[in-house]
């Protein structure tokens, strides 16, 4: 999108204005797909990352499934023509009718916590296969608000408390047929992956109706010109070396899963907004527009002189 593209649509729209570029989003999805070597990766985008419907819609089409945190996300990829069952719902500390509203919807469920796991237990048994959040006890990301997979962590259901998710599916009967795993964002080193991918794997060996495993996501993306980013096709194949292996070992294959968000969708908006007034003081000079963080923190300013 050049500047005379987003100028036209200022005029166009008004300001403050979003524009989504579908190109950028088709080829992040399609380079994200295809950087596991020859594995069929299945997709299930991130929507808390940007929920506009249109682009949910657009990543439909390209044959993506949605991660919601909150039945609401549920109810917005219902909305924009996704199926129940290429939903993944994946709450944390909600109360426990949401997630029976979630059941009765018919999407996955990825349950975080044992309590949580009591009481689904309790009132679904084994009708209903469910997936398992583990924390893997890795401190990852570009910094402490975004890593998730510490022990200090309130999401997930801790590696070391994996027999008390054995016992309580067997005296339940419940049936676990994946496991979810999410460190943090912004991931630079592909050994982070590696080493939840080992967890995993070795949690896996104590739960024999597994159809999936689920990485999440954390993939870095630039913000500025020039920033580091991670090396996915790097990533995308030591994983697949790691997981093909996993799956010999295991006995039969298994589905790949990631739950991407912002790597899909950060770098194709722009948010448009009109300079309103210019305040100079002694040293600096601000630009007043008619927008603020209530729209988008890291925002694009572009002013028409004309």
């Amino acid at each position: 999108m050049n500047n005379k593209t987003l100028l036209d649509t200022a005029k166009k729209f008004g300001t403050p204005t979003y524009v989504y570029n579908a190109e950028t989003i088709q080829n992040q999805y399609t380079k994200l797909k295809n950087a596991f070597d020859g594995i069929d990766v299945k997709l299930h985008y991130a929507l808390k990352a940007l929920n506009n419907i249109n682009v949910l819609r657009l990543l439909k089409n390209e044959g993506s499934g949605l991660d919601a945190v909150s039945i609401e996300e549920v109810h917005l990829g219902l909305r924009a023509g996704f199926e129940a069952n290429q939903i993944m719902y994946t709450p944390n500390c909600v109360d426990f009718t949401e997630i029976e509203e979630a059941i009765s919807i018919g999407v996955h469920l990825n349950i975080d916590n044992l309590s949580t796991l009591e009481k689904f237990g309790n009132k679904y048994g084994n009708t209903i296969p469910i997936c398992i959040r583990i924390n893997p006890h890795i401190f990852a990301g570009g910094h402490n608000n975004i890593s998730v997979g510490h022990i200090d962590s309130k999401f997930g259901i801790s590696f070391y408390q994996l027999k008390h998710v054995v016992r309580i599916a067997k005296h339940y009967n419940i049936v676990i047929n994946g496991l979810h795993m999410h460190t943090g964002s912004d991931i630079l080193d592909p050994d982070v992956f590696l080493r939840g991918a080992d967890l995993l794997y070795e949690a896996a060996n104590e739960f024999p109706d597994l159809t999936f495993l689920d990485f999440g996501s954390g993939f870095k993306v630039p913000y500025k010109e020039g920033d580091i980013v991670t090396e996915i096709e790097l990533i995308g194949k030591k994983i697949a070396d790691s997981f093909r292996n996993f799956c010999k070992n295991y006995g039969r294959e298994l589905e790949l899963w990631f739950e991407p968000g912002k790597y899909i969708v950060s770098e194709s908006g722009k948010l448009i907004v009109q300079a309103t007034i210019i305040k100079q003081t002694t040293s600096t000079v601000f630009v007043g527009v008619n927008s603020g963080q209530n729209h988008l923190i890291r925002m694009l300013v572009l002013m028409d002189s004309a």
